[in-house]
């Protein structure tokens, strides 16, 4: 049984860059030992007013984070604390090798939902980009 919520992630990528804030209603549900959490994002508008929506799903579990992207730029994107996981980062023009070394993932839970708090550092195609901070606020 799914279950209507909203989720706010907000994401700083490095020292001097501005926050990325993403707000959306989603479906929350638990499938094979993991929460779930379906929503949709607008990742581009352009000039004629046509917008591309990407379908994402969080895939949550005690000791592991799941970011999967479906659209015009897709990933899979595989959190895990103390490890380095390899992806590769799809879009229109070619794909890029992403490295994720997740130094923490910590999660708090309320009455009224939870948030989760990943810090990790971000390679692509094994150069070091920045680290990163990402909370996952999620509201019943």
């Amino acid at each position: 049984m799914s279950q209507e919520v909203k989720i706010k992630i907000r994401g700083l990528h490095g020292p001097g860059e501005e926050p990325v804030e993403v707000v959306s209603v989603g479906q929350m549900y638990e499938k094979d030992g993991y929460m779930c959490i379906a929503y949709d994002e607008v990742v581009s508008e352009e000039e004629n007013g046509l917008v591309q929506v990407g379908k994402n799903l969080l895939k949550i579990r005690d000791d592991q984070v799941e970011v999967i992207k479906k659209g015009p730029s897709e990933s899979h994107m595989v959190f895990v604390p103390e490890r380095t996981t390899v992806t590769y980062y799809s879009t229109p023009v070619g794909e890029l090798e992403v490295g994720i070394h997740t130094d923490h993932i910590e999660k708090n839970n309320y009455a009224n939902g939870f948030d989760l708090r990943l810090q990790y550092e971000l390679e692509m195609n094994q150069t070091f980009i920045s680290r990163c901070s990402v909370t996952i606020a999620v509201e019943q």
